[in-house]
């Protein structure tokens, strides 16, 4: 039996709820643009007008969200300032003032006991598709890699991220092990792969995808049995 040696996290929605954590992150940046773009009014639905037609013209911005939250809003403020510099530089401030707030999480109770039990054992990592970042969260203590698909090219269920994983540790598929709540994203995808996974099921997501977990938890306060579980198989 090969002995599990690293064990990667997807971020969002397995260890904090990311709705509200975008609405409020949004309602700063709108906040931010009010206060300190004269007359700039956040108009919703040209928003999304930008945004569509960003995606258009640029497909890789669905996977790359930071450099689409950036584009649509310098697309905005330009429309507003007509002036390039200056929608270029505001864009960049209002990207700083959201990143921030993106990344003032609350995680789920028991989540940050959870991972530093386990990180006394294993390597351990995130792989996202968001743009959650470990530094500013506080897990780089815990975690020693990440890579999100802005990084590598391509968001799950491709098996990019899970490579990229691979690769930078240079465990073999069977030694790392990948929790996740999204059952077609996270256990699917690295399951394809020859990951050993853990899926955090919530009520979102209720059923599972087209493989079945190594182990499904209920609550992420599990998670370290769970792993001892998979470990003395």
């Amino acid at each position: 039996m090969t002995p599990l040696k690293v064990v990667a996290f997807d971020l969002d929605d397995t260890l904090w709820h990311v709705h509200p954590v975008i609405v409020r992150a949004e309602q700063i940046l709108r906040d931010w643009l009010h206060e300190s773009v004269s007359g700039f009014r956040y108009d919703e639905e040209k928003m999304k007008t930008f945004r569509e037609d960003a995606l258009k013209e640029d497909k890789s911005l669905g996977y790359r969200l930071t450099a689409l939250r950036r584009h649509v809003i310098e697309r905005a403020l330009l429309h507003h300032l007509n002036h390039d510099e200056d929608a270029e530089r505001l864009s960049k401030e209002a990207m700083d003032v959201f990143l921030v707030a993106r990344n003032e999480v609350e995680f789920f109770e028991g989540a940050l006991d959870a991972i530093a039990e386990i990180s006394v054992v294993y390597q351990l990592g995130a792989l996202t598709n968001g743009n959650a970042d470990i530094r500013k969260l506080g897990l780089d203590k815990y975690f020693s890699f990440a890579f999100s698909a802005e990084q590598v090219g391509a968001p799950k269920p491709a098996p990019d991220l899970f490579h990229r994983a691979l690769e930078h540790t240079g465990c073999d598929p069977h030694e790392m092990l990948y929790v996740g709540d999204d059952p077609i994203k996270d256990v699917d995808a690295a399951n394809q792969v020859g990951l050993k996974t853990i899926w955090v099921r919530g009520a979102a997501r209720p059923e599972p995808g087209d493989t079945e977990a190594d182990e499904v938890i209920e609550d992420i306060r599990h998670l370290p049995g769970a792993i001892a579980r998979l470990s003395n198989c």
